[in-house]
């Protein structure tokens, strides 16, 4: 009998779970991982993308890689909302010039780093090793 509640005892600490062990950094449970990288001269103050809050970014500077459900890229570029605010006006990329979306795609999984440039008064996202409806 003391060694069935011995193993039953041993089998409830197993079972239990600790939260604070159990909590995550923020994009460690979600298969989709991006980084923001200011490639601009200017500051970047509350950078948004796809909705989600990315922070400020200094120049040259590159954000922690975040958790995302999916992105969408066309002909390479990612196809998401960004705004930020630089030198007291906001700036965003919603007129992003695509003149046709045949190469759309959207993923849900990889880690990539995205760049964030100012061009004008728009921001301008782009990604080194973005996928393509051409990969195998």
């Amino acid at each position: 009998m003391n060694y069935i509640l011995a193993l039953f005892f041993l089998f409830f600490l197993v079972g239990c779970n600790n939260p604070v062990q159990e909590e995550q950094i923020p994009g460690e449970q979600t298969k989709l991982q991006l980084s923001f990288q200011n490639n601009s001269i200017h500051q970047l103050s509350n950078l948004t993308v796809s909705g989600k809050l990315i922070g400020t970014l200094q120049s040259g500077s590159s954000s922690s890689y975040l958790g995302f459900e999916n992105i969408t890229f066309d002909t390479g570029l990612p196809d998401e909302n960004a705004s930020a605010e630089v030198d007291g006006k906001i700036l965003n990329n919603f007129h992003r010039g695509y003149w046709c979306g045949t190469e759309k795609i959207t993923i849900d999984s990889g880690k990539y780093l995205i760049g964030v440039e100012v061009i004008d008064t728009v921001l301008f996202l782009s990604c080194k090793n973005a996928p393509t409806i051409f990969d195998p």
